[in-house]
């Protein structure tokens, strides 16, 4: 996260002074703004033009989520996460219809929030565990019959299998590094090796193609086998 620069939008000045004090001692970003209304954060992100905000759903004056949608289209680029303590399901699909990077919790380790916003960065899409398995059900409710698996799986390795399935379910990097007794950075490779054997852009399209593909109708086929 060297020379970052991050927006925390948020009107709960002890909260957002804490993570800026935070993500500036523990992290070597670059700078670290904090805007505490819609209207500020929508006249002052587009001139500062940071690589990421942390966007709180349930600010003084506006809805976080459509506050991110409007500075998404305007800065294109923009990663967007929502840091909140609200873990609706309305307001989860909301925000995955907004087009953010993704949901987390605010009662979230504070590693944990920084490993999420390096995912970002790199272009994954995270989400908080407890919202998770939310999404997944969401997904499935909207898929068409899965095409039961696909020709492509066989492309992928055992390992790399193993860990799509756990992608599938909703798991992060560090959560898997932890069932698989690997590092995180493994992990990511993974996950990269994976992308790229498949011709999938990020993690959330991933995850609908394992999905479609029938990864966990699978799974569960084979642990009945066995």
């Amino acid at each position: 996260m060297e020379n970052t620069k991050i927006a925390i939008v948020d009107d709960h000045a002890l909260f957002a002074d804490g993570l800026k004090a935070l993500l500036e001692s523990k992290t070597k970003i670059g700078r670290c703004s904090i805007f505490t209304s819609s209207k500020e954060a929508i006249q002052k992100i587009p001139l500062e033009k940071p690589d990421i905000v942390l966007m709180d759903v349930h600010l003084s004056d506006a809805n976080g989520i459509q506050v991110a949608e409007e500075l998404k289209s305007r800065l294109p680029d923009l990663k967007v996460l929502i840091l909140t303590m609200d873990a609706s399901r309305e307001l989860l699909i909301q925000a995955v219809s907004a087009g953010v990077n993704g949901y987390l919790l605010k009662a979230a380790p504070f590693s944990k929030i920084t490993s999420c916003i390096e995912a970002a960065l790199q272009g994954d899409m995270v989400f908080a565990e407890e919202v998770s398995g939310m999404l997944l059900e969401e997904f499935k409710k909207n898929l068409s019959t899965p095409r039961k698996v696909s020709p492509l799986l066989d492309e992928l390795s055992k390992r790399e299998k193993e860990i799509l399935t756990l992608v599938a379910q909703g798991k992060d990097n560090q959560t898997i590094a932890r069932e698989l007794f690997i590092s995180e950075k493994t992990v990511k490779n993974y996950i990269s090796n994976i992308l790229s054997k498949l011709g999938i852009e990020n993690r959330m399209k991933l995850i609908v193609f394992a999905l479609e593909a029938g990864i966990l109708e699978s799974d569960e086929t084979t642990r009945r086998d066995i």
